[in-house]
């Protein structure tokens, strides 16, 4: 009998009460104006928004998640969630339960004659799986599944069995983007692991700080002070790990952003080119066609053809 019941329970819950967080996959799928959480231990999450942006504080940094990112959040850190706007933000958020993504990660590590002796449901796994605490701009691994998810959940078309097949799906992207970070860790110019790892972190908190406040005036100075070094440590450190200098950086973010409000919202080009940080339109016109080839309108035009 208890088994029977036990077959019942729900293997995904949406909007679950906080407590039932991290004893079940489940997806919290928020809209509101304002909306304030603090000190909450979560389990290993991804923090998601659809429309807006919220702001998700930890004791590393304050990020600013909008629709280019996501936010991936280890087991037990304690963060605080604030949304204040004038328009409804949509929050879509992912919360593992607690082991889930380590059995994942421990069988395709693993070799499968390794796992014959051992229990099959390795819920209580004793290793948490650690990420980065950084943001992720939208990728070809997570992202996808993440638009997939929430658009079957929207729909009221995502079945108890469909979404656990995602979550294992998504726990398996998961590891790709643990692999870049891990890579990208490994190019830091220092002899000592941990010297290279509390770089890579302070990078990362450099990086974020120009990802959450790209629209505005930011100064590389203003990024390096958010990593505790100096700003040309950061500037040498950034391109040495991403390839380009922090300000080509921060144009690519901005375009990517604009290119993004282009294809989705209906505000003029010139407003749009203001509001994600560019001093005027013809400029930003300029960069958009060395980037894209084509110009702003014409490639609004192109998207309305289709």
């Amino acid at each position: 009998m208890a088994a029977n019941l036990a077959k019942c329970e729900a293997r995904v819950l949406i909007n679950p009460r906080g407590t039932q967080l991290g004893t079940v996959n489940a997806i919290l799928w928020g809209r509101a104006k304002q909306y304030h959480v603090t000190d909450f231990p979560g389990p290993l999450s991804i923090k998601s928004v659809v429309r807006g942006l919220g702001i998700w504080g930890t004791a590393e940094a304050e990020r600013v998640v909008d629709t280019g990112s996501y936010l991936v959040l280890n087991a037990g850190q304690s963060y605080s969630l604030t949304i204040d706007a004038r328009e409804i933000v949509e929050t879509f958020c992912l919360f593992f339960r607690s082991g889930f993504a380590e059995d994942v990660n421990r069988v395709e590590n693993g070799a499968p004659g390794a796992f014959l002796d051992e229990p099959a449901d390795l819920g209580n796994s004793r290793t948490s799986l650690e990420f980065f605490e950084t943001l992720h701009a939208h990728d070809r691994a997570v992202s996808p599944l993440l638009r997939e998810m929430y658009a079957r959940v929207k729909a009221k078309c995502a079945s108890d069995a469909w979404l656990e097949d995602r979550f294992y799906e998504v726990a398996q992207a998961l590891r790709e983007v643990r692999a870049r970070t891990q890579q990208q860790a490994r190019r830091v110019p220092a002899k000592k692991m941990s010297t290279r790892t509390e770089l890579y972190r302070r990078l990362l908190r450099g990086k974020d700080y120009m990802d959450s406040f790209f629209a505005g005036e930011v100064q590389l100075r203003d990024a390096a002070v958010a990593a505790c070094v100096s700003p040309y440590h950061f500037h040498r450190l950034f391109h040495d790990v991403f390839q380009e200098t922090p300000n080509q950086y921060l144009q690519r973010r901005r375009l990517l952003q604009a290119r993004e409000l282009l294809k989705n919202s209906d505000r003029d080009v010139t407003e749009i080119s203001l509001d994600v940080g560019f001093e005027s339109s013809t400029s930003f016109s300029a960069l958009f066609r060395r980037s894209f080839g084509c110009s702003p309108r014409e490639y609004r035009a192109r998207l309305r053809k289709k």
